[in-house]
């Protein structure tokens, strides 16, 4: 039996923005209350998005694409410092929230050994923009069109973002529940990462 979710339906638990106002002792997140949640949960969806949290959603993403390739986790090409300024532009561009990279993590984890890449060329910017794009719809009730995340990406068009978009789910086989022990499998890495910065 899956342990209760933050994030397990949209529509019980539709997102608010950080700014939502409510005299309710609820979490904006969740629209429940932060007790039902353990406080580790709370710290992951209370983080702000820093170079450390956007380096580990790098490294997620190319460790899973490493991982489609028979490749070792930690192969690295000359490509990665390119991957990850567009990692970060796209998540300022689009506003992502820190709930909205805590479910592309867990979708990109789910996807890794489901993942089949033909052609390794933009595989690593089309994992990352499958799973946040994914994750944008499942964790908030309004978000961008594709023709407005092409924009965002300044290199794919509107059809290249739809067929990113529906190979990513194809992968997941259109599992998108997260449960609460899906996003603290990332727990510690990111409080380490946010721990570094801190000192």
């Amino acid at each position: 039996m899956h342990s209760p979710s933050l994030l397990s339906s949209p529509t019980s638990y539709g997102f608010w923005s950080p700014s939502s106002k409510s005299s309710s002792p609820v979490h904006p997140a969740s629209l429940k209350d932060p007790a039902s949640h353990s406080p580790e949960l709370i710290q992951l969806v209370d983080m702000q998005i820093s170079q450390p949290v956007i380096e580990y959603l790098t490294t997620s993403v190319i460790e899973t694409v490493n991982y489609a390739l028979s490749r070792a986790p930690t192969h690295r090409s000359p490509h990665t410092h390119k991957f990850l300024q567009f990692v970060a532009t796209v998540l300022s561009r689009a506003e992502v929230t820190s709930a909205t990279v805590l479910v592309s993590l867990a979708y990109i984890s789910r996807a890794r050994r489901h993942l089949s890449i033909a052609l390794e060329e933009w595989a690593l910017e089309r994992v990352f923009l499958g799973a946040v794009i994914v994750a944008s719809k499942y964790t908030q009730d309004s978000t961008l069109r594709s023709v407005q995340w092409g924009m965002v990406t300044g290199i794919f068009g509107k059809g290249d973002i739809g067929r990113i978009e529906r190979e990513f789910l194809d992968v997941l086989d259109w599992e998108l529940s997260v449960t609460e022990a899906d996003l603290l499998a990332h727990h510690e890495m990111l409080m380490l990462a946010s721990s570094a910065l801190a000192s």
